[in-house]
């Protein structure tokens, strides 16, 4: 049952269709507080089926439900948890992801799955790369928004070490086939270690990834992360994280790209919010919730960003894009985030504290394919 592989566009949409006693649950889950996520999602659960009894839901819903829900509880995803979990359940499906993102804790209980989270986990950006260089060795790493860090397989033969890069027996020798030694001789065979270093890296990551989409994080003490940033082209974002990687874990590295992650992420939010900006006065912007609410079920919304950590609840009507509130209902946000993915557009689930764009309303702005019609 369990799911290491993020939804596609197409699951996502069938997750967003609605259906009977629909719950969502979304806990934070690692493998250092299995008791605690169990717990996080068993009360979720129990409120829930509480909700629905006190909503005129019969025995056998609930009987459904507490089924479910030990089916989910005994899944072996639990064997293998990463950073949090998202649980979908009704009284004839359940399924339940786990993801290395960190997710808030959340309950929903009504007539769609509220997917605004998942959506988060699938649309930012969670591919990365990571280089651990030190004078005894370095390796080379890859995370996505499924999998923690992980070593890449990679051709390097003969740079295992500065030693073994610069054909010496020890950097810190007296005897040198060139006699390079003391301070300027080291730093010359620790320059010649990241250049070697730096040339298959770059061979590596620019084949798996040539739009250089992904971050490279380097883990490096000085002088060598100095050396590696100046050898750096620019073209992809790269990001230091000083001191040395001797000793770290997949683990510690994995946490600090999602901690940078989070920030790289929050920049290039930032940067589409100011780029949509730029469209207000060809009234190509809409910010009232209303208004893209319409343009989302019209298919007039290009790119939709929006804050997934708060629920407006209520209805939309899927014909006209009129938004009714209603305290028992849904998260309008997160449908009509999926309509635009149903239409083709682009979602950017959010903070709100990390958008500071001046047009940013702390809750939704969308960029418009064509103005509304007034």
């Amino acid at each position: 049952m369990a799911r290491y592989e993020l939804p596609t566009t197409t699951e996502l949409l069938e997750l967003g269709s609605p259906r009977d006693h629909a719950v969502t649950v979304y806990a934070q889950a690692s493998a250092a507080q299995y008791d605690l996520a169990r717990t996080t999602v068993k009360s979720a659960m129990d409120r829930a089926i509480r909700s629905l009894r006190n909503g005129g839901g019969n025995h056998a819903l609930e009987s459904a439900l507490r089924e479910r829900t030990t089916a989910i509880l005994a899944d072996e995803g639990w064997r293998k948890l990463s950073h949090s979990l998202a649980v979908f359940i009704t009284p004839e499906e359940g399924e339940m992801f786990v993801l290395p993102n960190q997710l808030e804790n959340q309950l929903q209980v009504g007539s769609y799955f509220d997917v605004g989270q998942l959506v988060r986990a699938a649309a930012a950006p969670q591919d990365a790369y990571a280089l651990t260089l030190s004078a005894d060795g370095w390796n080379l790493w890859q995370a996505s928004g499924t999998e923690l860090a992980s070593e890449m397989e990679v051709e390097a033969d003969g740079i295992g070490d500065v030693a073994e890069a610069t054909n010496r027996a020890t950097v810190r020798g007296r005897i040198h086939a060139r006699r390079l030694h003391g301070d300027e001789g080291t730093k010359l065979l620790l320059e010649t270690y990241a250049k070697r270093v730096h040339e298959v890296v770059v061979k590596a990551i620019d084949a798996d990834d040539p739009s250089a989409e992904r971050p490279l994080f380097v883990f490096a003490a000085d002088p060598l992360l100095d050396m590696y940033r100046n050898l750096d082209r620019g073209f992809r974002e790269l990001v230091a994280v000083p001191g040395s990687p001797d000793e770290l874990t997949a683990v510690q590295i994995d946490a600090r790209i999602r901690q940078e992650l989070a920030d790289i992420n929050s920049r290039r939010a930032n940067a589409t919010v100011e780029k949509i900006a730029d469209g207000v006065a060809k009234g190509l912007v809409a910010t009232d919730l209303v208004d893209v609410a319409r343009a989302a079920v019209a298919g007039n919304v290009d790119t939709l960003v929006y804050d997934f950590t708060v629920d407006v609840l209520g209805r939309l009507d899927n014909e006209t894009g009129d938004v009714t509130y209603a305290d028992d209902s849904y998260d309008l946000l997160s449908r009509i985030a999926v309509w635009v993915l149903q239409t083709g557009g682009r979602v950017i689930p959010v903070r709100a504290s990390e958008i500071v764009s001046d047009i940013w309303n702390g809750t939704v702005t969308a960029r418009l394919r064509y103005p509304l019609s007034t």
